[in-house]
């Protein structure tokens, strides 16, 4: 598939193309892998963040998406910020991602194989669900160069409790992905060697289930979050009677159900 995003004058389509240069981005069997691919460490540069956000934006108009792969290239993936790009422009592109991670209706999968750290630790955790080699690095060194990143400020401590998120904003120190597992940072941490495997199990259960049904748990889910627990049940089940009923692999579900057989989904 192709890494430029649909060209169109339609104003209710896609975004117009953007050319990746810094991450390869394609969507195949209802999975889209985002792939961050700018050596030798992918920095995020302001550059980078903004095709993040271009392919993140696309997936609108990407109906049969069932999960989003978000990982990384070479060795690192990623250190966080690029230095000298200009720091307004940096937190608000930064910002954004955050913005579009939070609207979409597509699950994502962070796969993190190498150190994550600063801005680049926050972006694997800001995905739904984060699996980690057993060696890989998290933490945010920020504070010692004589900065903080305010995403993380913010967001550390819904993620991990403000004990913990004292803890790594104010001293610095990073973490290896077991102990980034015991705090909720990240949601499981494997083996190196058990990795790729791991993640390609968890990558085919999602591709066996239906599309419009996972958009509309993860929107149930997400939509709720800050809501208190009563006005978070009522939002869920606004979905699932005004929306998921409504589908036609709601209705194929419950029939596979009854017949005892394997569901034939067709994504809407």
């Amino acid at each position: 598939m192709s890494n430029e995003l649909p060209d169109t004058d339609d104003a209710y389509a896609a975004p117009r193309s953007t050319e990746f240069k810094n991450v390869r981005f394609e969507t195949a069997q209802g999975i889209a892998r985002l792939t961050l691919d700018r050596p030798p460490a992918n920095v995020l540069s302001v550059d980078l963040m903004r095709e993040i956000n271009a392919a993140l934006e696309s997936l609108e108009y990407q109906r049969d998406v069932k999960l989003v792969v978000l990982a990384a290239a070479g060795k690192y993936f990623s250190p966080g910020f690029e230095l000298g790009d200009r720091a307004y422009v940096m937190l608000e592109e930064f910002h954004k991602i955050f913005e579009n991670l939070a609207k979409t209706d597509k699950p994502t999968l962070a796969v993190v194989a190498g150190p994550a750290l600063g801005a680049g630790s926050l972006l694997a955790a800001g995905c739904d669900l984060v699996y980690a080699g057993a060696s890989a690095k998290f933490g945010h060194p920020e504070v010692k160069g004589g900065v903080f990143n305010p995403v993380a400020a913010a967001l550390l401590p819904r993620l991990v409790g403000r004990k913990k998120a004292f803890e790594m904003l104010l001293g610095g120190a990073s973490i290896v992905a077991p102990e980034a597992e015991r705090i909720g940072l990240i949601t499981r941490a494997l083996p190196d060697d058990k990795l790729e495997a791991e993640v390609a199990a968890v990558v085919q259960r999602f591709q066996d289930g239906s599309a419009v049904v996972l958009q509309m748990a993860r929107r149930a889910m997400s939509g709720g979050l800050d809501l208190p627990v009563a006005d978070a049940v009522r939002h869920a089940e606004d979905i699932y009677l005004n929306q998921l009923m409504g589908t036609e692999d709601a209705e194929e579900g419950l029939k596979a159900v009854m017949a005892k057989r394997k569901p034939v989904w067709k994504d809407r």
